[in-house]
């Protein structure tokens, strides 16, 4: 299964147990971490398949956070702007899941 299908359920599981919409967007920074791989193998494995249109942009767009500046740390970062972009498209393809319902 895709990380954005993953994404997508695990905010209806949000919602289903009571959570907001908003209340996923406004905490969005916690959720997206907890797709950041620890390990340096899985964080080069990740990066690859990525689209090849993150590569370098996380230091350039997010700084770097007060890290030591290693690749490891640049792939984390632009890894981090991948995934996000991914759960604001979750959330947005469940918004609209969710007002096709109520209509």
């Amino acid at each position: 299964m895709s990380t954005l299908n993953n994404m997508i359920e695990e905010i209806k599981r949000e919602i289903s147990n009571g959570s907001e919409l908003e209340e996923l967007r406004d905490n969005s920074g916690e959720w997206v971490d907890g797709y950041l791989p620890v390990y340096n193998n899985r964080i080069i494995d990740e990066w690859k398949e990525m689209p090849s249109d993150y590569d370098n942009r996380g230091s350039a767009e997010l700084g770097h956070l007060e890290q030591e500046i290693n690749i490891i740390n640049l792939m984390t970062l632009d890894l981090y702007l991948y995934y996000s972009d991914l759960w604001n498209e979750a959330l947005n393809d469940v918004e609209s899941e969710l007002e096709e319902a109520s209509l």
